[in-house]
């Protein structure tokens, strides 16, 4: 459910690179009970190894790739899967940080000029389980969530905190199937029942 690419409009983008850059400057990278961490370790070597293979291809293509925060300086904490959060702006959408899911501490941020080009683009995926559209127009809210192909959509908020319990929740595409939650996910634990009776004047009429 975490977000895994952000489309944002040419003419903000450069506003939201800022804004979230300010953010991940803040980043306190270490081990994840202390306090003030606000970023722990992977949780393993393999992710942490994908993560870093994904990142140094997108450097390697020219990307503009932003990493921030320092690496734990505790000797106890040397060689754990610990990385810095990075963003990637405006990559080639071929990319495995645009295309894979990162389970890790990366997104990229792509720019869109129409709103057609932005839920073509946020459709183009093999994964269909969560969205969000963050506007200020209840209009373009519900006109962009319904078009996105993805079973729970929220409105300037995200994240697997904020679903409501009240109402389905599951993925298309590859993002599974079926449906938990809500009245639909009562009825996935029930078992239907269909009781034909034929009445007898009608029986004896189809005999004839």
């Amino acid at each position: 459910m975490n977000a895994k690419r952000v489309y944002v409009h040419r003419s903000r983008m450069d506003e939201l690179v800022a804004g979230l850059s300010a953010r991940l400057e803040q980043a306190k990278i270490g081990y994840g009970l202390d306090e003030g961490t606000t970023m722990g370790p992977l949780h393993q070597s393999a992710q942490k190894a994908f993560v870093e293979e994904i990142i140094q291809e997108a450097k390697d293509a020219g990307a503009d790739v932003r990493e921030f925060g320092e690496l734990p300086s505790d000797p106890e904490l040397q060689g754990g899967n610990f990385l810095r959060p990075a963003i990637v702006v405006d990559p080639d959408p071929s990319l495995r940080v645009v295309t894979q899911e990162q389970f890790g501490p990366v997104i990229p941020i792509i720019p869109f000029d129409t709103e057609e080009e932005a839920v073509a683009a946020a459709n183009d995926t093999w994964a269909g389980l969560c969205g969000s559209v963050w506007t200020a127009s209840p209009e373009a809210a519900q006109r962009v969530g319904s078009q996105l192909v993805c079973g729970y959509v929220w409105v300037n908020d995200h994240g697997a905190t904020r679903l409501d319990l009240r109402a389905p929740f599951g993925g298309m595409k590859q993002s599974g199937f079926g449906r938990e939650q809500g009245i639909e996910g009562v009825r996935a634990f029930q078992d239907t029942r269909s009781i034909a009776t034929i009445d007898p004047e009608a029986l004896a009429a189809m005999a004839h």
